[in-house]
């Protein structure tokens, strides 16, 4: 039987990085309104330390995502839709 020694792991994780993103919504009628967005989210980079008895492995990757929402909406009240301001249109 063979024994083996101890592992540690590390892991540095605190992530702070940017995001962009633009989005579009309009008017269907009687107070609905559709809606299309995206975003792109770069939490920058995450390394993982592994350290065995037979060596240290660090392993490196970046963190991002894309975000794509689609909604549907309804402005209480009926009406056109004005955006909450205003009477409407």
């Amino acid at each position: 039987m063979t024994s083996v020694g101890a592992a540690t792991a590390t892991v540095n994780d605190v992530k702070a990085g940017w995001t962009a993103g633009g989005g579009i919504e309009g008017a269907l009628g009687g107070g609905w309104s559709a809606k299309l967005e995206y975003l792109y989210i770069d939490l920058g980079k995450l390394e993982q330390t592994l350290s065995t008895p037979a060596g240290t492995e660090t392993f490196s990757s970046r963190v991002t995502d894309n975000i794509v929402r689609v909604g549907l909406n309804y402005r209480w009240g009926g009406g056109g839709y004005g955006g909450g301001y205003g009477g409407g249109y």
